[in-house]
């Protein structure tokens, strides 16, 4: 297994030589996003008419899932194409490497010719320059920020300095900034804090739904549990929405959209008081599916699509569209074929827990290590302690009736088994010792 200093020593010519045209790639990652809290997605309550727009002229995942649910192990799957465990960045508390891990595809990308830049959120251990990136315009190091006047580095080996604004408007614009003058091909990666704590909004965005909390609930939302500020929630979005929009304006305007693949992905779930928790990290529906988008020139497809799909199979659609052979086997597959022709066989998407410590600073309790298989129609967890569940999505959405002890469920039951035995398998997952 290659380094990644020893994959950028040896790499070949760019591969993108003999590729005409290859497409730029702009990623824009929202920071824990309940997955109904889109227009798109039928929650009639929120107001997101530009990133519905998106998913109108594109792809729309109404399956897609994240494959760990939380900050930083997020980030890790998405710049490696491997899943958590087998990165060793694990937690907000594990966020770094492990040795041997291999070059990030923002590495593999840019010894391929793109130009890569970060915008925005960043919260793991390596500096973005040892990930790959060329550019930082702005970013913030950490997990989270006040919203007004952040501290943020300006360029690759900036220091920390306070930026007057709102930090949605200042990623917004120096992304604006950075697509006037970029050089094609690229990979802007366009990490959003909205809608993470410490929430701060203007009027003008709470307006819409002020005084009306106790109605604001999405449509699928599971009753009762902890009460939630749907409120700011929703006006935090609404302002992330139109950032989108304008940064989408830009790309037409600069005559980008047509050989562009964009992507709009929640970084992890939100479960906004389901089952009285707050935050992400356990195994529920509310704190898993993200919302998940594709659109651009590149982009064939329209409407929604309801395969089972992951985060995971991100870097390796990256990769693919910039013909970039992989440095080392990913561990998921390119969704090239589901943006070209909107259909998919794809029976199963997977997601990991697998830091059973109590978090130093976020969560202030342990939450058990889980294996999550996730199909159209059912959905099967595993924990570390060999307890199971299992839940038919379709008839109970709020995952309430484990059906694991059903008679009539016995064959799916050891159907979801057998496809998370064989991902594990194929991903040398240490979780394999949880079926003994």
């Amino acid at each position: 297994m290659l380094t990644r200093r020893q994959w950028l020593r040896t790499t070949a010519a760019p591969a993108l030589a003999a590729q005409k045209g290859p497409p730029n790639i702009l990623f824009i990652i929202s920071d824990d996003h309940h997955f109904q809290c889109l227009g798109a997605a039928g929650n009639p309550h929120i107001q997101t008419p530009n990133i519905d727009r998106l998913a109108s002229r594109g792809v729309h995942f109404t399956n897609g899932i994240i494959s760990t649910s939380q900050c930083a192990p997020s980030r890790g799957i998405l710049l490696s194409g491997l899943e958590s465990y087998q990165t060793g960045l694990e937690s907000n508390d594990r966020t770094g490497f492990r040795e041997g891990a291999g070059p990030t595809i923002v590495e593999q990308m840019r010894g391929a010719g793109y130009q890569t830049a970060l915008v925005g959120k960043w919260h793991i251990t390596p500096k973005p320059e040892a990930c790959g990136f060329t550019k930082a315009p702005i970013w913030l190091e950490s997990a989270a920020s006040p919203y007004r006047d952040p501290t943020l580095r300006r360029g690759i080996g900036g220091q920390p300095e306070k930026v007057p604004g709102h930090m949605t408007d200042i990623f917004t614009e120096n992304a604006i900034q950075y697509l006037r003058g970029a050089k094609q091909p690229f990979l802007l990666w366009l990490a959003y804090t909205a809608p993470h704590t410490p929430w701060s909004e203007d009027d003008r965005y709470k307006k819409p739904y002020a005084g009306r909390n106790g109605q604001l609930a999405p449509p699928a939302h599971p009753k009762g549990g902890g009460r939630f500020d749907w409120e700011t929630y929703y006006a935090v979005i609404t302002h992330l929405d139109e950032a989108a929009g304008r940064v989408i304006a830009e790309t037409e305007k600069a005559g980008l959209w047509e050989n562009t693949l964009i992507v709009f992905l929640g970084d992890n779930g939100y479960l906004c008081g389901a089952k009285g928790f707050q935050g992400k990290v356990e195994a529920w529906d509310e704190s898993i599916r993200v919302p998940y988008l594709a659109c651009g020139g590149v982009v064939r497809a329209r409407g929604k699509l309801d395969a089972p799909v992951a985060s995971v199979d991100l870097p390796a659609t990256f990769l693919d569209y910039a013909a970039v052979k992989p440095a080392r086997k990913l561990a998921g597959r390119s969704l090239r074929p589901e943006f070209e022709t909107g259909r998919s066989r794809r029976e199963v998407a997977f997601s990991a827990w697998n830091d059973g410590r109590p978090e130093a600073l976020l969560v202030p309790r342990a939450v058990e290590p889980y294996r999550v298989a996730r199909t159209r129609a059912y959905k099967y967890i595993l924990w570390e302690s060999r307890k199971q569940a299992l839940f038919d999505l379709r008839t109970d959405p709020g995952e309430e009736q484990n059906l694991v002890a059903s008679a009539g469920h016995t064959k799916m039951l050891k159907t979801m088994r057998d496809l998370m035995a064989a991902r594990m398998r194929q991903t040398a997952d240490p979780a394999q010792a949880w079926f003994s």
